[in-house]
């Protein structure tokens, strides 16, 4: 396996705490009676500036897979994920089902289990998600990547993705399949379970990943347009929402496709300027998993808290110290279980102290490949 690329450390910094920071928005939104004022409008229009997260961890899967392993992936591949990343998918989603049936009384805890694994009723659906690209990867290389062009299977991907949300972005179900039992909780499945809803990440992740020095390459010779990019991708996303064409605040939607990854080459773009990474950028890093699987966790017993000091507590002190404390809970959690041999099995591993690719070589292969242009 080779050394991982710097540029992921920063990618997983900013998914992480952007997820956080997001969790924490809705928090509030949550315990705040906030009428649609220009507060209402900071804090949705942040929550949606934030959505790339989940979507960015789907591209740092597969761009590391891509680039770490050339050919095949190794025999034990399928074995570490299920034993640290699925047993924590089952372990977390437990502990979930169980806080939120003391919290909220209204919750069956054998129902609320049900609905975390079948239906990804609770943040651990992404899990589900990159197992689902994990087996499509050999396929993917074999019967796709060896056949036909990259540009091909890139755009058809991103049409597929497209289409897929747009689906469930415009269509009203209630109005033309009213008929069907449960047809709220099936419409929200098949929204976000189902690989199609995030295939476009995949496919571009893979592509990025097995040609990573070209990739870098790009974005030099892009390197003035991608900020410009950037915002205008946001620009278009929250246009959408305050226009009333999409009004449903999550990460499934066609505006965020290309909203994503801008951000994603964007970041790459930035950490390739960074000669020495940051310590915090890396240690945050290492510690991403756990606290993307830890954090709502604390947030269920924090939202309890800060309920009874509605009063006295602004919004913003809540969202500052919900984000300070379910991050650092969150490390502190994952760094204890980590100390037990059957931690890593609970909460999953804290990522090794990787050892990042040499700038000096990478920076003289790129300049070699812009050269060359």
């Amino acid at each position: 396996m080779k050394p991982v690329v710097k540029e992921i450390f920063l990618l997983r910094f900013v998914a992480c705490l952007g997820i956080v920071l997001m969790h924490s928005v809705t928090l509030v939104l949550d315990i705040y009676d906030i009428e649609e004022n220009t507060v209402f409008f900071v804090l949705t229009s942040l929550q949606l500036a934030l959505m790339f997260g989940t979507p960015v961890f789907i591209f740092i899967s597969e761009f590391v897979i891509a680039y770490s392993y050339s050919d095949e992936l190794p025999k034990s591949f399928y074995k570490k994920r299920f034993s640290y990343i699925f047993l924590p998918f089952i372990f977390i989603g437990i502990v979930d089902a169980a806080l939120h049936s003391i919290n909220i009384n209204s919750i069956d805890f054998e129902k609320k289990v049900l609905l975390n694994f079948f239906e990804g009723d609770f943040h651990g659906y992404f899990i589900i998600i990159i197992f689902q690209f994990y087996f499509l990867h050999p396929l993917f290389v074999k019967f796709i990547v060896s056949k036909y062009p990259a540009y091909q299977v890139i755009i058809t991907a991103c049409i597929i993705n497209f289409a897929y949300l747009a689906l469930f972005n415009f269509f009203d179900p209630f109005k033309y399949l009213y008929f069907l039992p449960y047809i709220e909780v099936e419409w929200t499945v098949l929204n976000k379970m189902p690989f199609p809803a995030w295939i476009a990440y995949f496919v571009v992740a893979y592509y990025c990943g097995k040609n990573y020095e070209q990739f870098i390459s790009l974005l030099h010779r892009f390197r003035y347009v991608l900020p410009s990019i950037c915002l205008l991708m946001l620009g278009i996303l929250l246009a959408s929402q305050w226009s009333g064409l999409i009004t449903e605040v999550h990460s499934k939607r066609i505006d965020v496709i290309f909203y994503t990854l801008s951000v994603a080459f964007l970041l790459f773009f930035i950490a390739s300027k960074i000669r020495n990474m940051p310590k915090l950028i890396i240690f945050i890093s290492r510690y991403s998993f756990g606290i993307y699987l830890l954090h709502p966790l604390f947030n269920i017993m924090l939202k309890s808290f800060f309920t009874k000091y509605i009063d006295v507590l602004s919004a913003s002190t809540v969202i500052v110290s919900t984000f300070f404390i379910s991050t650092v809970c969150s490390i502190c959690v994952t760094y204890l279980l980590n100390k037990w041999k059957f931690g890593p099995y609970l909460v999953g591993q804290v990522h090794a102290k990787e050892k990042a690719t040499s700038n000096k070589i990478r920076a003289s292969k790129t300049k070699q490949l812009v050269n060359h242009r």
